[in-house]
């Protein structure tokens, strides 16, 4: 008898334990800088860095971090001159426990503006020093930005700031953990696709193309809940009608909204700053700023409509607009927890109380095998050229996934295009390690002089994916660009790194 209670309570412990999730706890770090360019023949360039970081990514090193980055113009005259990569470097702390030392580097692609940029890669080099006043650090150091295909080149000071936190992701290690959470708090994630119209474009606000009335875009937004009213905002736009493709801008602000009617429908204002340009968009430097007021309808499941309105415009540039934005999003209560032990870094939280939210984070080369066309300045495409690729993929089972990505030239001599994209990909397992793929986008680009009508384009894919183990895939993807207007029509060839995630969703 005994020894069936004791099986009964075994059974009954490990039932339950089973129906736990383990959870590591990932560092990470947004940062914000800005540094000057000394130019010799022109304004001077004010380069505003944008960026985020995770940290313990490489195993048995709690101080090496890898990020995604961008360094785009807010000063000068070169709006457009707009970039985004790689960074990665090494941070250990120095003769206190809240002063640490900053090593790394960035590499990408981009440009815009008229700048001499040559094919687009830029390298940045940097070493800093950042003091941590809780979960803030204010940085000062030293960096190198430098276009090695082009002409931009200098040695600078730079200053910042970073704010510091964590994630929280499902650990795929089945070690059991002791520290057991039954009911720990959650954070509001809203991801969302929004189509934007800039209307009643005030005159000078576009130079060359004087035909130009009004400016469509399709983008994306992040936003970040900090309390019942105040949420952070990140917002990324390209143009694909109206006559300025090439045209893109990378917002950052914050926003406020008040339920009005049985928190079904809220009133929200919100106010952003950030780089912009390209497309002939006078922007100044490339400094621009947002004020929009509108409303959010919640439409059930998280999913939500929300309608804005304002003014779009470039302190120091004669842009200024009027704009509407419509975006569809999709907000999500992620495992986010408080009041958490620092020297905690694994605990366990009840499974039924959570799904797990399967994202993919992709980042690859593209080669692009463009046809014996002109450009728009008259002059022939290169045989091939260079770009690199970012891309998020949200699982929805095995099989389907839902992706959003961008791509940047960094090689050849078109360091000013860039594409921003969405869409869906079908994954079909072959074996235990392989999958087949078939990758369907569509979305926004311009610049370089590439002929691509208003912007809006296509692009199909067919490809392999190995997984090499639970965390990381090699990939490489055959494809075929298609413009809805223009000569652009390049075969291309990805081979990339997928690095998979998986977040704990509150249900």
């Amino acid at each position: 008898m005994k020894l069936a209670i004791t099986s009964v309570f075994l059974f009954v412990f490990f039932g339950i334990q089973a129906q736990d999730y383990t959870v590591e706890k990932i560092p990470n770090r947004y940062r914000l800088s800005w540094e000057t360019v000394v130019m010799t023949e022109e304004p001077d360039l004010g380069f505003v860095g944008i960026g985020f970081d995770l940290f313990q990514l490489v195993s048995g090193s709690s101080s090496v971090y890898v990020g995604i980055n961008s360094y785009s113009a807010m000063s000068g005259s070169r709006p457009g001159l707009i970039t985004l990569g790689m960074s990665a470097g090494w941070c250990p702390q120095i003769f206190t426990e809240n002063l640490s030392l900053d090593v790394g580097a960035f590499i990408g692609g981009g440009g815009g503006g008229g700048a001499a940029d040559g094919g687009g890669l830029i390298v940045r080099p940097h070493i800093a020093l950042e003091q941590r006043l809780g979960d803030i650090g204010l940085r000062l150091g030293f960096s190198r930005i430098d276009f090695p295909s082009g002409a931009i080149t200098g040695n600078q000071m730079n200053f910042g700031i970073t704010i510091n936190g964590s994630n929280y992701f499902k650990s795929l290690s089945s070690e059991a953990v002791p520290k057991f959470i039954e009911k720990p708090a959650t954070n509001k994630l809203r991801i969302a696709m929004v189509g934007t119209q800039y209307f009643n474009l005030k005159e000078g606000s576009a130079t060359n193309i004087p035909e130009v009335t009004y400016v469509g875009l399709i983008g994306a937004q992040i936003e970040r809940t900090y309390s019942n009213y105040l949420y952070g905002i990140l917002k990324a736009n390209g143009a694909f009608a109206g006559g300025a493709d090439g045209y893109m801008s990378i917002l950052l602000g914050g926003g406020v909204r008040y339920p009005i009617i049985n928190n079904k429908v809220l009133v929200e204002s919100r106010l952003l700053f950030g780089p912009s340009g390209g497309g002939s968009i006078e922007s100044g430097g490339g400094a621009t700023a947002q004020a929009e007021i509108g409303l959010s309808i919640l439409i059930g499941k998280g999913y939500d409509i929300k309608f804005m309105t304002g003014k779009t415009f470039s302190p120091w540039g004669d842009f200024n607009s009027n704009h509407m934005e419509i975006g569809i999003g999709k907000s999500f209560d992620r495992l986010f927890p408080k009041e958490l032990n620092p020297e905690v870094t694994d605990f366990t939280i009840p499974a039924k109380d959570y799904n797990v939210n399967h994202m993919a984070f992709s980042v690859y080369n593209r080669t692009y095998f463009p046809p014996h066309e002109q450009r728009k300045d008259g002059e022939y495409y290169l045989s091939s050229f260079n770009l690199l690729g970012f891309e998020i993929q949200k699982y929805l089972g095995e099989r389907w996934t839902i992706n959003g990505g961008t791509v940047w030239a960094y090689q050849g001599d078109y360091g000013a295009y860039a594409e921003g994209l969405l869409g869906a990909t079908y994954h079909h397992p072959i074996g235990q390690h392989w999958n087949l793929t078939a990758r369907a986008m569509f979305g926004a680009a311009g610049g370089g002089a590439i002929d691509l009508g208003s912007g809006l384009l296509f692009e199909y894919s067919i490809g392999v994916e190995r997984k090499l183990n639970e965390k990381w895939h090699l990939f490489i993807d055959g494809g075929k660009t298609q413009p809805l207007e223009g000569k652009f029509t390049p075969y291309s060839l990805d081979v990339g790194l997928k690095f998979h995630l998986h977040q704990l969703i509150k249900k």
